[in-house]
Parts: C-alpha cells; sequence; structure tokens
C-alpha cells in the first residue's frame, strides 16, 4: 500500500497558553473596552451630524433673527451766512459701542426755521449732503438718502446705511446652529469713523430787505444694534 499523508493538526498550546494567562486576559479586555467606546461615540458623533446637516438640507434649522436697538445722537447748531457751504464732521468710534453692538445705520435731520424776523421774509433755501468718506458702509445702497434739500424750513432727512442688510426689522435665517445664523451680524467695523454732512444755504429776502444769515441745527442719529437667534 502506498501511504497515505496526514496532515499535522493545528497546535493551539500556544492560543491556550494565552487564554490561561490572567495578565494576558485582562489586557485584551481593556483593549476591547477601549475599542468598544471609541466606536461607539464615533457612531454616536456620526449619527448626530448627520441629523444636523439633514436637518439643514431638509430646511429644519429655520431662524428668526431679531435685534435689540439702541441709539447715539450728536448735535451741532451753526450760524451760516449767504452762500456759505460748511462740512460738519462726527467721530463715531468703536469703544463707544455698547458691548455686542453693531452700528447698523446712521441718520441725520437737518433743521431750520426763518429767524431773520423780517417782515413777509420767505425761508431761505438749505441743501445738504452726506459726504463719503473712509467708513465702511452700504455706500451703494439703493435704500440710501444721501442728500436733500428745503425752500420751506422743512427738516431735510438723510440715512446712510452701514451693516449689510440691517434694516431694522427681525430677518427670516437658515442654519445649523445659532452660532452660524448670528456670524453675518457679528462683524465689527461698519459704521465706524468719521461721518460727514455738508450744508449749504442760500438766503431769500424781501424786496429792499437783507436777510444774510440762518441758524440750522444738524441732529446724528447713530442706530445701533445687538442681534439674537431663536429656531422657529
Amino acid at each position: 500500500m502506498s501511504g497515505k499523508e496526514v496532515s499535522p493538526e493545528f497546535d493551539f498550546t500556544a492560543f491556550t497558553e494565552l487564554l490561561d494567562d490572567r495578565a494576558s486576559n485582562i489586557t485584551m479586555g481593556v483593549v476591547l473596552t477601549i475599542v468598544a467606546v471609541v466606536l461607539t461615540y464615533t457612531t454616536v458623533d456620526l449619527a448626530n451630524l448627520n441629523e444636523e446637516v439633514r436637518g439643514l438640507v431638509d430646511g429644519d434649522n429655520n431662524w428668526d433673527v431679531s435685534f435689540e436697538i439702541q441709539s447715539m445722537t450728536f448735535q451741532e447748531t451753526i450760524v451760516m451766512v449767504d452762500g456759505e457751504q460748511r462740512q460738519l464732521d462726527f467721530d463715531v468710534d468703536q469703544s463707544d459701542l455698547p458691548e455686542g453692538f453693531r452700528v447698523g445705520q446712521i441718520r441725520a435731520t437737518v433743521s431750520y426755521g426763518e429767524t431773520s424776523g423780517l417782515p413777509a421774509d420767505p425761508a431761505d433755501s438749505v441743501a445738504a449732503n452726506v459726504l463719503q468718506t473712509d467708513m465702511q458702509a452700504q455706500w451703494n445702497d439703493n435704500n440710501n438718502t444721501l442728500s436733500g434739500s428745503s425752500n420751506d424750513a422743512t427738516d431735510i432727512e438723510l440715512i446712510l446705511r452701514t451693516h449689510p442688510g440691517f434694516t431694522g426689522q427681525s430677518v427670516n435665517a437658515t442654519g445649523i446652529n445659532e452660532y452660524q445664523v448670528l456670524q453675518p451680524w457679528l462683524i465689527e467695523g461698519f459704521g465706524t469713523g468719521t461721518f460727514s454732512v455738508v450744508v449749504e444755504l442760500n438766503t431769500q429776502s424781501p424786496p429792499f430787505l437783507n436777510d444774510s444769515d440762518e441758524e440750522i441745527v444738524v441732529n446724528v442719529e447713530v442706530v445701533m444694534f445687538k442681534p439674537s437667534a431663536t429656531p422657529t
């Protein structure tokens, strides 16, 4: 008979000795526990992230952004003579803003009345405009009113939008969390610097009388906001 080869049996001695070793069992148990904890944490974290991303894609993370409003005001009273043009500068410093507030827009009101006291003296003609400076603002915003005039003593109202998108009204936004939603509203620098108003006077006098000057008051309101977001 020809000899039949028999496959050698697998030797489990080393594996059995490893299992019988108490120190090795403890080490292996600790390693397996750590691996299980890491895998569990990673799985939960990925699940939460996936849920947040899915909620954003599905449009479930809608927010209402509202604004707490405060104002800082300046006033300047000047006496101008006929044909005079004068520039008034108002400085808005970052350190003047309350904590957490940004400058949303700046309004200027130019007021005057006929003060000559002459009989039948018509109101003088006043023109005013906001001079573009190095201030960071929305100089090309269609909602700006950067110039105006009056010949009947009505107020001249000027407005410069400074922070992008700010109108004073709450807005709707979409984002994963409050931090992300508020980021566009927390940018600093807009509306700080020099705000300049140029005023020009042309007096009107009754026949044979001379009205040569006028008192003009310029009020400037710096509108500041602090944003907050509420999920809807």
